[in-house]
Formats: structure tokens, C-alpha cells, sequence
């Protein structure tokens, strides 16, 4: 039997080295893997006090007290303590000191001495064995003194495993360490066995590239002459026993198990979970499952997942022992002796665990270009908008099984049949890989899962958005300089990726005023387009300089309506267009870090780094980080500095997507944006960038409308967003500055006006749809995001356009000097990729 398992995590912060924005999730999440039964196995909030400490409040003496409080318990117990630390390191000597509440910079004596305190806990008679991590600047400094320990009370007779974020003479930045150590943890790690070492996850930390920058280490030290077995750290989430061939994944496995609970009741088998297994009955019945992950995991770790006493054919012991599909066929003359509410229950999951088989069966066949990880992640996140349960975390085939259970039997269905998650799913995939809606291996699927009408409405409703969304509205301020205001605006009306029609337009003056004015213009000339496509036009993308985004709110352009209550604005960097010398690089470093966020969120939960006003308060500090490590996330401003327009080239230049509080310059926010506001971001990441657009108009709706008739926010807290403001500059935005300076740079400007010939061809090659593989658009970017078609009626003032709308690049005279900068502006259609979400 293996010895009990003691947890102590420890976040403190340190005013006066400055607030760590994320220190308390990563150390919350850090706490929840370490206390989690199938991961770190601690226990929770034992008796001697608690296991978690965070906050500004950590005093020296009370982060002491708890250390030695915790070590005493854990050796009266005989058992492992897993103790962490996160927060400031400050590095005196050789030696590491944690910094609390009260401690002052260059102040040893006001620290927490952690290599000393490791020291005394080694040496308490009865520890089993001490796992320490250390996410702090130095953390190289933590180790204790190893040589001292043998002529200690226990003699060396005694166990280490210390884990440390950087090395001794390095910074770490952003908490990299736990967020990614949780994320392995979480994971697990393939052929490691069933639990995981120290050294093992130190590895695989380092090859994760989370902490990139940060030399992790490692260090082991064994005297213990009598230990039953390695020390470790987590249990292995990748270590299975599964038979091959099993069609139940995690989900599929504890539903079942739930839903066989009352059977073993029947038999005099209480099976040791009666009640937690019951309670969660009614989750199952109404699709949300909100108990089920727990309840499996305590059965899964226990053992404690018994069928043996049903009799069932071929001698069931279990789940786990289900080789195909007729096994579940065979439990269903079982579940007819129970009272009708649990055999209506077990018969649904009965009924989802079929489908499910029979789902997985056409996904392994499928008729389509290749599924991937990313496509079926992306998938499932498109389908549920604000997920009651954690999305699975597997790979490969795995992946395959676990999307379909959570989508069965985890999935809130708002009024839908349980097949409905299901079939959208199935379309969208359907749809991104070129199976034809009509493909008979997929009719003959929604024939056998009863899914025809979910499946029909699937496709309707993605067509539906598809052709609300083939028109782009592109207007580019990119002839500005600086932070001044434009002379004219650039504009390009986009058709399903192709360039259909481009335009210059004058602003009247060369100030805000003159550009908004510009911009009615702009519109008004679109939808004039548009409605002779009879095709709405919905999204507007406006480019402009670093310095005119900090300040302008384009959506908020005054039409005689907001331009943002009827168009979806979206706000782009006018740089990217034409990258200066020093810049040449941006857009390729940006795919790179757009691939790097598709694969989706870290091991805390977000695709986003959140800098706080300690890290832009030393700006020279933030470019050099900025610059230094290749980026794997979003960035984004936990509050608004209070010079922002000289910052957001930095911040644009090194990621393509940057967010920043939506406050007022000359009074921005003394809070950092909360933690509401961040989860938000992360749960409705794949709605975004138009998710903003929709906040914005909720919450003009609501400071618009009386008190007592203000529309109630959305339930799934998409109106945080509002509180924030964002430059989107995803793969079609890269793809349509790679098309401008391709053609900027091959096509020199013709020195003659065209010939009816020429004309005719060049109308031809700027209309005709490009061949696009089926990935190259992803209706799933407004998968969830509500459109009513509208009349796209002309808006804005009536200005006079600079010249009359063209249909190809050359169909006009040469115009002397300006010509050049006319072709510059107008070069020829290109194909694009749609913007995919994460």
C-alpha cells in the first residue's frame, strides 16, 4: 500500500517587488492537478489546515509556520508532503529566498529561506519523502544542504525530489513553469509508466517548450533505505490497462457505470459509490454531466468499476471489458428490470454508447480529406459555446472516441435532441473536408442514429452563415504616418476570398472628422456592391497605424447609427501590409504563433498571456522578453498604460493578436482587468474576433436603453469582452497582405490604358473564384455567433468618390504622377484562407 500524500502550495505576492498577475489560477491550478485523485493524489484540506495559500497577505512567519506545520503533520503520518512555492525569488549568496507579503527587497532577513526550511523537513523523522517545486526567480538557489543531511537526527536516511523552474542565476517570467508543469500533468506522458517522477516530468517540461528560456532542474536524492517504492510526483494520465478494442473511452466508461449502479443496489452490491454514482443520475438524463468526470475518476483509480454481478453475457467484469458493440446490446434485457426513471436513463446512455460506436466507425472511414487533432478540437470548441464539462484532452484515435462521448453524454443541448451536438459536429467536419452533405456513408450515419433532421439542420444553418459571411469590406489608413490622420482611405470588397472591386477615396480633412466622413463614403460605395450581388455585407476590417489604434473606436463611427450596429468591424494592423525594413519579418513570425495558439489552450486554460503594469511599467525590460523567446500565445494588457500608442508597436510586432482594457486614457482603470473578464476570452475564444463586435452592441443597447427595459446580459458572460478592445490579425488578414506585396512587387504599373481585350481578360481574372482547398475558410469562426440577414442599405453621407468604382486593375487611363500609387493600391485578386479558430 502506498504511503498517504500531503499537499502545501504556497502563491504569495510581494508588493514591493510588484503583483503578479496569474500567480493565483497558476497556483489554484496547481493545487487542483496536485489534489486531483488521477493526477497528483494528495489530499485535500486535511485537518491540520489548509493546503492552498495565496494572496498579498503571506507574511514571513505565517508561510513558515505553515511549512513546518505541514512537514510535522505529513511525518506524523508517515506520509510524502508535496510542497510548492510561486512567486518572487530573491538570491542572496547561495541561497534562495521566497519573498512574502512583508519582505523587502535586498532584505534577507524580512524572506522565507527555503533551502534552509527543505533542510529541516528532510530531517523530520517519519517523512516519507519530500517532492518540493519552486517557481521563482534563482529557484537554482532552492537546494538544500544534501552534505548536512548525514549527520542529521535521520542520518541521511531520507528522500528528495526538487523540481526548479530556473537556474540560480536566471529570472522566470509568467509563472511558465507551473503553467506548464500543470499542463504534462494533465497530459501525461506516453511509456512512462503509471506514475511520474520528478526527473521524468522535469523532461518532459523542458521539451513542451512552456518554459522556454528557463533552464528547469532537477534534483533527486534517496538515503531511505526502506521505501516502498519511487518517489513521485503525479500519476501517469497516458498509463492505461484498457483491453484493445474497447469502444468505451473515460466519458462512455463512467456513464455506463452510473447507469449500472441501481442493477448492482439490486444484487446487494453497493459497489462502494451508491451515493455519488445516483446523484449525478440526473446530470446524465438532461446531457450536462456535470459529476461524471469525478465520478469516474475516483472508480477509475480505486478500482472500483464492477459489473460482476449481473450475469451479463460473456462474463462482463467491467466497463473496461466491453470488446464491441453487441456487448451493450446484450446489458439491455437488464436495464427492462428496473423502475421506469432509472431505466429510461441507463436505456439513453445505453443509446448514446451505440451511437457513439457507430459515429466512431464513420469517422475511421471517412469519406473526406484527413481528419486532424487541431480540425476535431476546433470542432468540438465551435459546438459548445460555453462548455459545462472539460473538453477532452486526447490525441489521435483517442480523440475520435472522446469528442463523440462528450458530445453524447456531456454536452448541453438547450433544448435539442441528444443526437443534435452530435450532427453539428459531424457537418462542420463534413463541411471543412469536402464530404458532400448528400455523401451516402454520411446519410446512411444519420439513418442509423436516428440524426437525419439534426443533421439536415446542421447543414442549413451553415450555409446560411457561409453566405452571410462571403462579403469582406476591407479599409486601410496605411498612407498615414505616425499617429496622423490619413490623406485617403484604400478599400477592397472581397468575394468569397477574391478581390471583386478596390477604390481610393479623399478625405476631406486630414483629422479624425475627415476620415469618418471618408468612411461613409466607403460604405455607402460597398453596399451599393453588395446589393448588387444580392449578398449581404456584414464584415467591415479597418487597418490601421499602431499609434490611430490605440486611441480610435472606428465601430463607434457615427453614420447617423453606429458603424459597429450593423457591420461586424474588425480591427487590423495597417504595417502588416507593406512591413517597414525593420519589421520585414512580422508576418511570417506571426503564422507561426497563430499555429502555435490552433493548438489550443496551455495547461492553465488560456490561450493568452496577460502582461501586468509591473512588466510595461520597464518597457526596455518588456521589448527585450518580447524578443527574445519565440511566442506561443495571444498578448494582452491586464490594465491600460498610460502611454499605449507608444507601446503598441512593440505589443502588434510581436504577436498578432494583442487585447488591452477598453478604458479611458485620461482615466484608465486602478484594477487590472478581472478574472471574469480573462475566462471569458478563453471560453468564447472561438467566437472571437466577432464576439467583441456583439459584446460592443450589447452593451450599447444597455446604457441606451431605460433601466427598467435594459436587455439582460447574455448567459454566457460574453458581455466581459466589452471591457476590452483588440487587433485581430489573423491567416486571412496575413494572406491578404502576402496577395498585396506579392503584387506590389510583380506587377510594375502598365504604361497604357488597356486594350477591350485586356480589359475583358483582366475582368475575368478578378472575378473568378480561386480553387481553394477545403480548409481555406472556417465558417466555424461564427459558428455560434447569431447573424439575422439584413437589408444592407447604402450608409453614410453622400460624398463624391475620388474616382468611379473599377472591375480589374487596369481598366482606366494612366493618371501621371498618381498612377503608380494607384497600382500599388489596387494589384490583382487573391486567394485567401479563412480565419480559423483555435
Amino acid at each position: 500500500m502506498s504511503a498517504p500524500r500531503h499537499v502545501l502550495v504556497i502563491g504569495a505576492q510581494c508588493p514591493d517587488l510588484g503583483l503578479l498577475d496569474d500567480l493565483e489560477r497558476a497556483a489554484r491550478s496547481l493545487h487542483d492537478t496536485l489534489t486531483t485523485p488521477w493526477a497528483g493524489a494528495c489530499e485535500k484540506d486535511p485537518a491540520h489546515g489548509p493546503t492552498l495559500l495565496v494572496g498579498p497577505d503571506l507574511t514571513q512567519q505565517r508561510i513558515e509556520t505553515a511549512v513546518r506545520r505541514a512537514g510535522r503533520t505529513a511525518a506524523e503520518a508517515g506520509a510524502v508532503l508535496v510542497l510548492a512555492f510561486l512567486g518572487h525569488g530573491m538570491a542572496a549568496g547561495t541561497q534562495l529566498y521566497f519573498m512574502a507579503g512583508d519582505s523587502r527587497a535586498e532584505d534577507p532577513l524580512s524572506a522565507v529561506d527555503v533551502g534552509s526550511l527543505l533542510g529541516g523537513l528532510l530531517d523530520s523523522a517519519g517523512l516519507d519523502g519530500l517532492v518540493a517545486l519552486v517557481d521563482t526567480c534563482h529557484a537554482g538557489h532552492a537546494l538544500p544542504d544534501l552534505k548536512s543531511l548525514a549527520g542529521g537526527i535521520r542520518r541521511g536516511d531520507t528522500r528528495l525530489s526538487l523540481l526548479m523552474g530556473a537556474a540560480a542565476d536566471e529570472e522566470a517570467y509568467a509563472l511558465r513553469f507551473s503553467t506548464t508543469l500543470v499542463k504534462v500533468l494533465n497530459e501525461g506522458i506516453p511509456d512512462a509508466g503509471e506514475t511520474l517522477t520528478g526527473a521524468v516530468v522535469a523532461r518532459a517540461v523542458r521539451e513542451d517548450g512552456g518554459a522556454v528560456g528557463q533552464a528547469v532542474q532537477h534534483v533527486d536524492y534517496d538515503g531511505a533505505q526502506f521505501s516502498a517504492g519511487p518517489l513521485w510526483l503525479a500519476r501517469n494520465a497516458r498509463h492505461t490497462v484498457r483491453r484493445t478494442g474497447s469502444p468505451l473511452g473515460p466519458v462512455g466508461r463512467a456513464e455506463l457505470d452510473r447507469a449500472l449502479h441501481p442493477l448492482r443496489l439490486m444484487n446487494g452490491d453497493g459497489g462502494g459509490d451508491g451515493d455519488g454514482a445516483r446523484d449525478g443520475a440526473g446530470d446524465v438524463g438532461d446531457g450536462a454531466g456535470g459529476g461524471g468526470s469525478a465520478c469516474f475518476a475516483a472508480t477509475a483509480v480505486d478500482g472500483a468499476l464492477h459489473l460482476h454481478d449481473l450475469e451479463a453475457p460473456h462474463d462482463l467484469e467491467a466497463p473496461h471489458d466491453l470488446e464491441a458493440p453487441h456487448d451493450l446490446e446484450a446489458l439491455r434485457g437488464r436495464v427492462e428490470t428496473l423502475p421506469a426513471p432509472e431505466r429510461q436513463w441507463a436505456q439513453g446512455v445505453l443509446d448514446a454508447l451505440r451511437n457513439a460506436a457507430r459515429t466512431v466507425d464513420l469517422l475511421d472511414a471517412w469519406p473526406g480529406t484527413a481528419l486532424t487533432t487541431t480540425l476535431l478540437r476546433r470542432g468540438l470548441a465551435a459546438v459548445e459555446a460555453a462548455p459545462t464539462a472539460p473538453l477532452p484532452r486526447s490525441t489521435g484515435t483517442d480523440l475520435l472516441r472522446d469528442a463523440v462521448e462528450h458530445l453524447l453524454l456531456r454536452a448541453p443541448r438547450a433544448g435539442r435532441s441528444r443526437t443534435g451536438p452530435l450532427a453539428e459536429f459531424v457537418a462542420l467536419l463534413a463541411r471543412e473536408t469536402g464530404v458532400d452533405p448528400q455523401d451516402p456513408a454520411l446519410r446512411a450515419w444519420a439513418k442509423e442514429t436516428g440524426a437525419v433532421i439534426d443533421l439536415n439542420d446542421a447543414f442549413a444553418r451553415l450555409a446560411e452563415r457561409t453566405e452571410e459571411m462571403r462579403l469582406r469590406l476591407v479599409v486601410s489608413l496605411h498612407s498615414a504616418v505616425g499617429d496622423e490622420w490619413p490623406e485617403s482611405l484604400a478599400a477592397w470588397l472581397l468575394d468569397g476570398g477574391t478581390v471583386r472591386h478596390r477604390e481610393e477615396f479623399p478625405c476631406a480633412g486630414q483629422d479624425r472628422a475627415g476620415t469618418e466622413r471618408a468612411l461613409g463614403t466607403v460604405l455607402r460605395w460597398a453596399s451599393g456592391l453588395a446589393r448588387s450581388l444580392d449578398t449581404p455585407l456584414r464584415r467591415v476590417e479597418i487597418a490601421a497605424p499602431a499609434p490611430l489604434l490605440a486611441c480610435w473606436r472606428p465601430e463607434e463611427t457615427d453614420l447617423g447609427i453606429r458603424l459597429g450596429t450593423r457591420y461586424d468591424v474588425v480591427l487590423r494592423w495597417s504595417d502588416r501590409i507593406q512591413p517597414p525594413d525593420h519589421l520585414w519579418w512580422i508576418n511570417d513570425q506571426a503564422r507561426d504563433i497563430l499555429k502555435a495558439i490552433d493548438q489550443g489552450p496551455g495547461a492553465d486554460g488560456s490561450r493568452v498571456d496577460w502582461l501586468g503594469e509591473a512588466d510595461t511599467r520597464r518597457v526596455p525590460e518588456l521589448r527585450a522578453r518580447l524578443t527574445s523567446a519565440p511566442r506561443t500565445r495571444a498578448l494582452a494588457l491586464a490594465h491600460r498604460p498610460e502611454r499605449l500608442a507608444d507601446l503598441m508597436e512593440t505589443l502588434l510586432a510581436s504577436s498578432p493578436i494583442v487585447l488591452w482594457p477598453d478604458d479611458d486614457p485620461a482615466r484608465p482603470a486602478v484594477t487590472p482587468v478581472p478574472a471574469p473578464v480573462r475566462r471569458t476570452v478563453d471560453t468564447h475564444w472561438h467566437l472571437l474576433p466577432v464576439g467583441f463586435c456583439r459584446a460592443y452592441r450589447e452593451k450599447w443597447s444597455a446604457c441606451s436603453a431605460p433601466d427598467d427595459h435594459a436587455p439582460a446580459p447574455d448567459g454566457g458572460g460574453l458581455h466581459h469582452l466589452a471591457r476590452l478592445r483588440t487587433v485581430w490579425d489573423g491567416p486571412e488578414w496575413l494572406d491578404f497582405c502576402a496577395w498585396f506585396d506579392r503584387e506590389h512587387t510583380d506587377h510594375a504599373p502598365m504604361d497604357h490604358a488597356p486594350t477591350a481585350h485586356e480589359h475583358t481578360d483582366r475582368m475575368h481574372t478578378d472575378r473568378a473564384p480561386m480553387d481553394r482547398a477545403p480548409m481555406d475558410r472556417a465558417p466555424m469562426d461564427h459558428a455560434h455567433t447569431d447573424r439575422a440577414p439584413m437589408d444592407h442599405a447604402s450608409l453614410g453621407h453622400a460624398h463624391t468618390r475620388h474616382a468611379h468604382m473599377d472591375h480589374a486593375p487596369t481598366d482606366r487611363a494612366p493618371m501621371d504622377h498618381a498612377h503608380t500609387e494607384r497600382e500599388r493600391l489596387h494589384p490583382e485578386p487573391f486567394p485567401t484562407h479563412g480565419e480559423e479558430p483555435a
